[in-house]
């Protein structure tokens, strides 16, 4: 079942592209993921930890840029999913990162095998924008797994082009939430944030605390708002769990996902190659950059 494509006026799409590419130009930290790899709620994490650490209330928290002011020592800090892979074939994803060459990249990455579920999720639960089955999905070739692994490996070779460059994970940040914050606010140059702060930054970002926080759209963003209150699997905070692929994935369809994995993720997220495999284990984190780097 072929998915179903947004579409976009041309004057809205080049309105939207000169402030993308301003914002990029702009920006000394990018948080840079996959959709549905639980980008949203490190964006909560970080949002409440710079709210209590500054002192500072935004109406529109989720925009981490809204931060930055010539005032505040507080780096300008944008999100995004470096051009809506989501929506595209694997051969049509940008190669080229030398745009990030002067600057610091948090990468977000997840368990391909649950961005898939999730993405199919959102696509037909929460934005309407694909028809067809879970089996249908998992050989869809625009924006499925192919197209997810490729964007990870695209990354994984490039990992040297930013001035500086963080992997962090959705099981990293499942396991060790309060350890994996502080490291990317010491990473993003705020340092000092006192362990309360972190604290109250993770018991606020709680997947109960945010599963209310959707249903009220109490963050004011679209990014964080139920689109049925009534069906749970069209909430961005959908399930929150660890290897919850395995409850829609399995036979064939399986196989030929771990095949598409097996065959073109690079080796640098070797956590993720092998089915069962915990993908929090230490040890199977990929080196740091420094030393992994060519």
């Amino acid at each position: 079942m072929a998915a179903i494509t947004r579409k976009r006026g041309p004057a809205r799409r080049l309105v939207q592209l000169v402030r993308r590419r301003w914002r990029r130009w702009r920006a000394d930290v990018h948080i840079v993921s996959y959709p549905k790899c639980g980008r949203t709620w490190l964006v909560v994490l970080l949002s409440k930890a710079l709210e209590l650490h500054y002192g500072i209330r935004l109406r529109k928290p989720l925009r981490l840029r809204g931060y930055c002011k010539p005032w505040r020592d507080i780096p300008y800090i944008l999100q995004h999913h470096d051009g809506g892979p989501e929506f595209q074939y694997p051969e049509e994803l940008d190669t080229d990162k030398s745009a990030y060459a002067r600057k610091k990249v948090v990468f977000m990455a997840r368990d391909p095998r649950d961005v898939l579920v999730s993405s199919y999720f959102q696509k037909t639960r929460r934005n309407a924008n694909y028809e067809g089955t879970m089996d249908d999905y998992v050989h869809e070739r625009r924006g499925g797994i192919e197209t997810i692994v490729d964007f990870y490996s695209i990354w994984a070779r490039n990992r040297h082009v930013p001035e500086d460059f963080l992997l962090l994970t959705y099981e990293d940040l499942h396991a060790d939430t309060a350890g994996e914050l502080r490291r990317v606010l010491d990473f993003m140059g705020i340092h000092g944030v006192s362990d309360t702060v972190i604290a109250q930054a993770v018991e606020y970002g709680r997947f109960d605390n945010m599963r209310q926080l959707e249903a009220s759209n109490a963050m004011g963003s679209s990014a964080l708002a139920a689109r049925d209150q009534d069906d749970s699997d069209s909430y961005k905070t959908r399930k929150g769990e660890v290897g919850g692929y395995r409850e829609y994935l399995d036979g064939k369809s399986l196989q030929h996902v771990e095949d598409v994995i097996a065959l073109r993720l690079d080796p640098w997220f070797e956590r993720y190659r092998h089915q069962g495999t915990p993908a929090h284990n230490e040890a199977n984190r990929p080196p740091t950059p420094d030393a992994a780097a060519p």
